[in-house]
Protein backbone atom coordinates (compact mmCIF):
# COMPACT_ATOMS: atom_id res chain seq x y z
CA UNK A 1 0.00 0.00 0.00
CA UNK A 2 1.29 3.41 -0.57
CA UNK A 3 0.95 5.08 2.25
CA UNK A 4 1.63 9.49 1.73
CA UNK A 5 3.02 11.21 4.80
CA UNK A 6 0.94 14.18 6.16
CA UNK A 7 4.83 15.74 6.92
CA UNK A 8 8.21 15.30 6.20
CA UNK A 9 11.36 16.67 7.92
CA UNK A 10 15.03 16.43 8.40
CA UNK A 11 15.75 16.55 12.45
CA UNK A 12 19.27 16.60 14.24
CA UNK A 13 19.32 14.56 17.20
CA UNK A 14 19.52 16.88 20.37
CA UNK A 15 20.57 15.67 24.38
CA UNK A 16 17.08 15.76 26.22
CA UNK A 17 16.24 15.05 29.52
CA UNK A 18 16.64 10.92 29.63
CA UNK A 19 12.98 10.42 30.51
CA UNK A 20 11.86 7.91 27.84
CA UNK A 21 14.75 5.59 29.30
CA UNK A 22 12.82 5.66 32.42
CA UNK A 23 9.50 4.47 30.68
CA UNK A 24 12.04 2.29 28.75
CA UNK A 25 10.95 3.69 25.27
CA UNK A 26 14.43 6.52 24.57
CA UNK A 27 13.70 8.72 22.12
CA UNK A 28 15.08 10.98 19.62
CA UNK A 29 14.90 14.34 20.35
CA UNK A 30 14.56 16.46 17.39
CA UNK A 31 15.87 19.68 16.17
CA UNK A 32 14.06 19.83 13.07
CA UNK A 33 14.58 21.99 9.90
CA UNK A 34 10.40 23.21 9.25
CA UNK A 35 9.94 23.90 12.32
CA UNK A 36 7.15 26.23 11.80
CA UNK A 37 5.57 24.30 9.91
CA UNK A 38 5.08 21.07 12.19
CA UNK A 39 1.52 19.82 12.66
CA UNK A 40 -0.74 20.39 15.38
CA UNK A 41 0.36 18.78 18.93
CA UNK A 42 -0.15 15.11 19.13
CA UNK A 43 1.63 11.49 18.44
CA UNK A 44 1.75 10.08 15.72
CA UNK A 45 2.44 6.70 13.45
CA UNK A 46 5.91 7.03 12.14
CA UNK A 47 8.56 6.17 8.99
CA UNK A 48 12.01 7.25 9.89
CA UNK A 49 15.17 7.17 7.85
CA UNK A 50 18.18 6.36 8.79
CA UNK A 51 22.20 5.36 7.52
CA UNK A 52 20.25 4.38 4.31
CA UNK A 53 17.85 2.19 7.08
CA UNK A 54 13.99 2.20 6.81
CA UNK A 55 12.63 2.28 11.14
CA UNK A 56 9.20 2.62 12.07
CA UNK A 57 8.07 4.38 15.38
CA UNK A 58 6.29 7.51 16.79
CA UNK A 59 6.27 11.19 17.26
CA UNK A 60 5.33 12.82 20.22
CA UNK A 61 4.89 16.83 19.15
CA UNK A 62 4.14 18.88 22.33
CA UNK A 63 5.01 20.08 25.71
CA UNK A 64 5.53 16.85 28.26
CA UNK A 65 2.85 17.58 30.68
CA UNK A 66 3.13 14.01 32.66
CA UNK A 67 7.12 14.93 33.10
CA UNK A 68 6.97 18.96 33.44
CA UNK A 69 5.28 22.13 33.01
CA UNK A 70 7.70 23.91 30.42
CA UNK A 71 5.52 25.17 27.19
CA UNK A 72 8.09 24.46 24.81
CA UNK A 73 7.19 22.80 22.06
CA UNK A 74 9.34 19.57 21.28
CA UNK A 75 9.78 16.54 18.93
CA UNK A 76 11.01 13.49 20.12
CA UNK A 77 10.38 10.14 18.13
CA UNK A 78 10.80 7.12 19.45
CA UNK A 79 11.88 4.00 16.65
CA UNK A 80 10.46 0.66 17.69
CA UNK A 81 12.64 -2.40 17.70
CA UNK A 82 16.08 0.01 18.39
CA UNK A 83 18.55 1.48 20.83
CA UNK A 84 21.69 3.02 19.62
CA UNK A 85 22.24 6.55 20.64
CA UNK A 86 22.14 8.91 18.17
CA UNK A 87 22.94 12.18 19.45
CA UNK A 88 24.25 14.09 16.34
CA UNK A 89 22.84 12.10 14.25
CA UNK A 90 20.73 13.75 11.26
CA UNK A 91 17.66 11.44 10.16
CA UNK A 92 14.49 12.13 7.96
CA UNK A 93 10.83 11.79 9.91
CA UNK A 94 7.57 11.09 7.82
CA UNK A 95 4.24 11.53 9.77
CA UNK A 96 2.16 9.45 8.90
CA UNK A 97 -1.58 8.76 10.79
CA UNK A 98 -2.30 11.15 14.29
CA UNK A 99 -3.15 8.95 16.65
CA UNK A 100 -3.81 11.36 19.85
CA UNK A 101 -3.40 14.20 21.52
CA UNK A 102 -1.00 14.61 23.90
CA UNK A 103 -1.89 13.83 27.63
CA UNK A 104 -1.31 13.92 31.17
CA UNK A 105 -1.12 10.84 33.18
CA UNK A 106 -0.44 10.22 36.86
CA UNK A 107 2.61 8.55 37.11
CA UNK A 108 4.97 6.91 34.89
CA UNK A 109 3.38 3.44 34.57
CA UNK A 110 -0.02 4.80 33.20
CA UNK A 111 1.88 6.85 30.64
CA UNK A 112 4.24 3.74 29.34
CA UNK A 113 0.66 1.52 29.47
CA UNK A 114 -0.01 4.40 26.77
CA UNK A 115 3.12 4.20 24.68
CA UNK A 116 2.46 0.36 24.95
CA UNK A 117 -0.32 0.89 22.81
CA UNK A 118 0.71 3.69 20.56
CA UNK A 119 3.70 1.54 19.69
CA UNK A 120 1.06 -1.57 18.98
CA UNK A 121 -0.86 0.95 16.46
CA UNK A 122 2.63 1.58 15.02
CA UNK A 123 2.47 -2.65 14.62
CA UNK A 124 -0.65 -2.73 13.24
CA UNK A 125 -0.28 0.00 10.71
CA UNK A 126 2.65 -1.25 9.30
CA UNK A 127 2.05 -4.98 9.58
CA UNK A 128 4.59 -5.51 11.29
CA UNK A 129 4.63 -9.10 13.84
CA UNK A 130 7.08 -9.29 16.35
CA UNK A 131 4.89 -12.54 17.95
CA UNK A 132 6.75 -15.92 18.30
CA UNK A 133 4.62 -19.42 17.50
CA UNK A 134 5.04 -20.39 21.11
CA UNK A 135 4.67 -17.22 23.22
CA UNK A 136 1.99 -14.29 22.35
CA UNK A 137 1.38 -11.40 24.31
CA UNK A 138 -2.25 -9.40 24.32
CA UNK A 139 -1.00 -5.74 26.00
CA UNK A 140 -4.47 -4.85 26.17
CA UNK A 141 -5.43 -7.42 28.53
CA UNK A 142 -1.60 -7.93 30.09
CA UNK A 143 -2.19 -11.36 28.67
CA UNK A 144 0.56 -14.27 28.04
CA UNK A 145 0.23 -17.29 26.47
CA UNK A 146 2.85 -20.44 26.00
CA UNK A 147 1.76 -22.83 23.87
CA UNK A 148 -1.58 -21.37 23.98
CA UNK A 149 -2.01 -21.65 27.94
CA UNK A 150 -1.46 -18.61 29.89
CA UNK A 151 1.29 -18.13 32.01
CA UNK A 152 0.43 -15.67 34.93
CA UNK A 153 3.28 -13.18 35.91
CA UNK A 154 3.21 -10.44 38.37
CA UNK A 155 3.55 -7.01 36.85
CA UNK A 156 6.87 -6.28 37.32
CA UNK A 157 7.68 -9.51 35.10
CA UNK A 158 5.38 -8.60 32.55
CA UNK A 159 7.07 -5.28 31.90
CA UNK A 160 10.25 -7.26 31.69
CA UNK A 161 9.41 -10.17 29.46
CA UNK A 162 7.47 -7.70 27.05
CA UNK A 163 10.50 -4.85 27.08
CA UNK A 164 12.62 -7.53 25.65
CA UNK A 165 9.51 -9.39 23.35
CA UNK A 166 8.68 -6.39 21.71
CA UNK A 167 12.24 -5.23 21.09
CA UNK A 168 13.62 -8.66 19.97
CA UNK A 169 16.80 -7.73 17.99
CA UNK A 170 17.72 -5.51 20.71
CA UNK A 171 20.07 -6.33 24.21
CA UNK A 172 19.29 -4.79 27.20
CA UNK A 173 21.58 -4.50 29.97
CA UNK A 174 20.67 -4.72 33.47
CA UNK A 175 20.86 -1.61 34.57
CA UNK A 176 18.58 -0.70 31.01
CA UNK A 177 15.76 -3.10 32.17
CA UNK A 178 15.84 -1.82 35.99
CA UNK A 179 15.86 2.01 34.75
CA UNK A 180 12.80 1.16 32.34
CA UNK A 181 10.51 -1.12 34.80
CA UNK A 182 11.16 0.39 38.25
CA UNK A 183 11.25 4.04 36.92
CA UNK A 184 14.46 4.71 38.74
CA UNK A 185 18.50 4.67 38.31
CA UNK A 186 19.97 1.11 39.52
CA UNK A 187 22.64 2.54 40.84
CA UNK A 188 24.13 -0.39 40.52
CA UNK A 189 21.59 -2.40 42.07
CA UNK A 190 20.74 -5.62 39.74
CA UNK A 191 19.23 -8.60 41.76
CA UNK A 192 15.63 -7.16 41.21
CA UNK A 193 16.08 -8.18 37.71
CA UNK A 194 17.89 -11.26 37.95
CA UNK A 195 15.27 -12.39 40.10
CA UNK A 196 12.69 -11.35 37.75
CA UNK A 197 14.03 -13.03 35.20
CA UNK A 198 14.25 -15.98 37.30
CA UNK A 199 10.36 -15.47 37.76
CA UNK A 200 9.42 -15.66 34.57
CA UNK A 201 11.91 -18.63 33.09
CA UNK A 202 10.34 -20.71 35.88
CA UNK A 203 7.22 -19.75 35.11
CA UNK A 204 6.95 -20.79 31.10
CA UNK A 205 8.92 -23.63 32.16
CA UNK A 206 5.94 -25.33 33.78
CA UNK A 207 4.22 -25.18 30.38
CA UNK A 208 6.49 -26.53 28.51
CA UNK A 209 10.10 -27.89 29.96
CA UNK A 210 12.95 -26.31 28.80
CA UNK A 211 12.08 -23.36 27.69
CA UNK A 212 13.33 -19.93 28.28
CA UNK A 213 11.82 -17.10 26.08
CA UNK A 214 14.92 -14.78 27.64
CA UNK A 215 18.49 -15.06 26.67
CA UNK A 216 21.25 -14.16 28.60
CA UNK A 217 24.51 -12.09 26.75
CA UNK A 218 27.34 -13.03 29.12
CA UNK A 219 28.85 -10.04 30.70
CA UNK A 220 26.17 -7.80 29.49
CA UNK A 221 22.16 -8.30 29.44
CA UNK A 222 19.49 -9.97 28.28
CA UNK A 223 17.69 -10.76 24.86
CA UNK A 224 14.48 -11.45 23.95
CA UNK A 225 14.29 -15.43 22.24
CA UNK A 226 11.45 -16.12 20.21
CA UNK A 227 12.27 -19.71 19.67
CA UNK A 228 12.16 -20.63 23.26
CA UNK A 229 15.07 -22.94 22.66
CA UNK A 230 18.32 -23.10 25.16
Amino acid sequence: MNRKPIYTSFGIVIHGRGIGKLVGTPTANLKVENEKQLPENGVYITRIFLDNQIYYGITHIGTRPTVDNDTDISVETHILNFSRDLYGSKIEIQLFEKLRNPMKFDNLSLLLEQIRLDCLSVQEFWGIDYSSSRLTIDIKKHLVKVDGKEVFLSTKEFDVLYMLYSNPEVTFTKEEIYQAVWHEPSNGYCHAVENTVFQIRKKTATIVKGLTFIKTVAGYGYKYNPAGTK
